[in-house]
């Protein structure tokens, strides 16, 4: 199983525009891999709005680059997802991978239990509410209609330091610790300025800082 201190492992699948596109391709830059249940399911979404609200607002949102990935076909991404816009307008790289790939790669989960609860704990909150008034209605389901979200944050290197698999479908990794992952890099920069230096081999690390595994309770 992956985990933080591994090497993110690598895979190619295109874009909402046909085009390829690998994960090693964005080496020496911050990045937040997020997995989706399908493109049409409001409560994914909800999350999306939520999340390009706040990336606005992160001080180091500019270093960090989203990469969103979905069981679902192009059309069906730019239908649901970028509501019709064009890629160039959407803040966020977005990945088809009808065949489930990188969700194996990443051992993303699935359960009818989370499936059940969370849908009743998003209609107490009003969750499933705000999303249908955002214009998010439910359509095609693509791929495992249990599957559950999971968000991997990786460096620069290509090391994943953060890692997150939801319990239920509502979830997704909490904003802090992607600003903690984010403020990472300037803590070391920091340190260097201040004579303490840190090497870094091109290899895997035998240790690294602030690493966090955590599947959500």
């Amino acid at each position: 199983m992956v985990k933080a201190g591994d090497f993110a492992p690598d895979f190619e699948l295109r874009d909402v525009d046909g085009k390829r596109c690998t994960l090693s391709q964005f080496r020496g830059k911050k990045i937040m891999l997020s997995f989706y249940r399908y493109a049409s399911c409001p409560l994914c979404r909800y999350a999306i709005d939520q999340l390009k609200g706040r990336y606005k607002k992160l001080a180091w949102a500019a270093k960090l680059k989203v990469i969103t990935v979905f069981p679902s076909p192009s059309p069906n991404i730019r239908k649901y997802v970028l509501k019709g816009t064009t890629s160039s307008n959407f803040p966020f790289v977005a990945l088809s991978d009808p065949e489930e790939e990188a969700y194996k790669k990443y051992q993303v989960g699935a359960s009818m239990w989370g499936l059940i609860y969370g849908s009743s704990r998003s209609i107490i909150t009003g969750k499933w509410l705000k999303s249908f008034v955002r214009g998010n209605i439910h359509g095609k389901i693509d791929g495992v209609i249990s599957r559950l979200p999971s968000d991997f944050l990786i460096d620069e290197r290509g090391v994943i330091m953060d890692c997150f698999w939801a319990s239920a479908i509502d979830q997704h990794i909490p904003i802090d610790r992607v600003e903690s992952f984010l403020m990472m890099g300037a803590s070391r920069r920091l340190k260097r300025r201040v004579g303490r230096s840190q090497v870094f081999d091109k290899t895997k690390p035998k240790s690294a800082p602030t690493l966090n595994c955590q599947c959500a309770s």
